[in-house]
């Protein structure tokens, strides 16, 4: 195995192109090296790729683990039964609700019913009043009603 090299650019120099090297073996040698530099660069976008790829599978494999979790606790609320005693409370608070509710409208009803009436009532004493009033404004003065006294004024 060779020593690593610490300046790198010594085995990655070119000839130039206007002086072509004449020797078989060096050309052979400049054309490997050409391959291995972009082998290099191929594999150094691989591997950025494949680092951004594992980011990615890494946060979605923390996500699927935070949701086995979360599924985890809520079998293991179902398994207790907790889950079945909070839905009874729910429920019964749901059917005193309900009837409070129906109580409340029972007592709009009988309310709504009793305005009812009690509009008809008022409506029955206004005719009423309104039919004696034509009766007194239509009588004649010597029916023998006793006439209404005016109040003398004092000094």
């Amino acid at each position: 195995m060779l020593a690593p090299l610490k300046n790198r650019a010594i085995l990655e120099r070119e000839a130039a192109p206007d002086n072509t090297p004449s020797n078989p073996l060096l050309a052979e040698n400049l054309a490997l090296r050409h391959a291995l530099r972009q082998a290099r660069s191929s594999r150094k976008r691989l591997l950025t790729l494949h680092a951004a790829r594992l980011a990615a599978l890494d946060e979605r494999l923390n996500a699927l683990l935070s949701e086995r979790d979360a599924l985890r606790l809520r079998l293991e609320q179902l398994e207790s039964g907790q889950a079945i005693i909070e839905l009874g409370q729910q429920l019964m608070a749901a059917r005193e609700a309900e009837q409070q509710l129906m109580a409340a409208i029972q007592r709009v009803w009988q309310l709504d019913k009793t305005l009812c009436a009690a509009h008809r009532e008022c409506e029955r004493l206004a005719g009423e009043r309104d039919r004696l009033a034509r009766c007194l404004c239509h009588r004649p003065a010597d029916a023998g009603y006793p006439t209404v006294k005016q109040a003398e004024p004092r000094d």
